[in-house]
């Protein structure tokens, strides 16, 4: 099958999109992709294009605009005249133009295949249901990563909810580039003698950041030997809040790092190595990349018992489950997990990693991939 497919976001969605490919390849279809600007793909055994300017941030909005238009006109002109069977698709930044783009491949008679990570974006615009819907239409098939999320579509779209297939998120486990603790701690300047908890990722409203201070803030008026790192570039959302936050529990570099900014690969070994749990308060999410990382880095998690985590994180087991958007609750299960033992620590983390090596094989996935293509 030769299938085209597209990521906007490269720069942060790579790990998924580059092992989801070299799989497809390796069961035998003809992939290419088309890109952002991301240029270290030593990783990508495909042919890629670097196309969309999604993720700069050199440009202003009516140059992406533009450049979002040229890059689509590219790849639909690339599929058409060069008679792909599928273009496989991710993500709809502007999604009347991943419309228009969109319908004109159909037109052609190019199939349509829709992984989705976010059912609607959590930062909503007012056009966006419209436009979502309207893409799902033409889908010829849809991939959901969270055996909820085949639910939550019906719930929202329910019309074409019949396309929907269940096809989980694969593991990090090629990614995971481990550091020695004291060696990662020493590295990024913080404590050799506390329990270490970890948030990681994308900041955002939905990501429960504010649960997470106040939190973190009231389990330091009872203990001293915790401390908490917060690693990630701000995204549709503002800091200023989340400061408050820590001046208002006087959370100084004794106890809290914030790192406010996009971590380079070639860092993010250092911040879970540096760590002994990671702790993930969010409020919603669609499916489970961020675990992923998690216990690919052989971290037991503080996850909240929503539904993507609670299919993976076994609590007391992998991990430690906490009521979500519950700031009282979190605090409870984060004192908990840091009076658990490190070699039940170690033990729990390496239960994630078997679960994720075992459950969320790309192989696996790219072949039920290549069966729905097939269809």
């Amino acid at each position: 099958m030769k299938v085209l497919f597209v990521d906007q976001i490269a720069a942060v969605n790579y790990k998924y999109s580059f092992s989801l490919v070299n799989a497809l390849k390796r069961q035998g279809n003809d992939v290419e992709i088309v890109i952002d600007d991301k240029k270290d793909n030593e990783y990508c055994r495909v042919k890629y294009y670097n196309e969309f300017l999604t993720s700069s941030k050199t440009v202003g909005k009516v140059q992406k605009l533009l450049n979002y238009c040229s890059s689509y006109k590219f790849l639909v002109d690339k599929a058409i005249n060069e008679h792909f069977d599928i273009v496989h698709v991710e993500w709809f930044q502007f999604s009347p133009i991943d419309y228009q783009y969109l319908k004109k491949l159909k037109k052609h008679g190019v199939k349509l295949v829709v992984t989705i990570h976010d059912i609607l974006p959590f930062n909503t615009k007012f056009y966006d249901k419209h436009y979502h819907q309207k893409i799902y239409g033409m889908a010829d098939q849809i991939i959901v990563q969270a055996k909820t999320n085949v639910k939550r579509f019906d719930v929202l779209f329910p019309e074409d909810s019949k396309k929907v297939t269940y096809i989980p998120h694969g593991h990090f486990l090629d990614f995971a580039d481990t550091h020695d603790k004291v060696e990662s701690r020493n590295h990024l300047g913080i404590p050799v003698d506390k329990k270490v908890f970890l948030f990681f990722g994308q900041i955002k409203k939905v990501k429960g950041v504010g649960n997470l201070l106040e939190a973190f803030g009231e389990l330091c008026q009872k203990r001293d030997d915790l401390y908490l790192v917060i690693a990630g570039s701000v995204w549709k959302d503002s800091f200023e809040e989340y400061q408050k936050i820590i001046d208002e529990y006087h959370l100084d570099s004794k106890r809290l790092k914030t790192d406010i900014m996009f971590i380079p690969d070639e860092e993010v070994g250092y911040y879970y190595s540096a760590a002994d749990i990671a702790v993930l308060p969010y409020l919603d999410v669609y499916q489970s990349g961020v675990i992923q990382l998690t216990y690919a880095y052989s971290k037991p998690a503080v996850a909240t018992a929503i539904a993507p985590f609670m299919e993976i994180v076994e609590d007391g087991k992998s991990g430690f489950i906490c009521k979500p958007n519950n700031s009282d609750d979190l605090a409870r299960v984060m004192d908990q997990a840091a009076n658990v033992d490190d070699q039940k620590l170690e033990e729990m983390a390496a239960e994630g990693r078997v679960t994720i090596e075992k459950k969320y094989s790309w192989d696996d996935i790219a072949k039920n991939i290549t069966e729905l293509y097939h269809k």
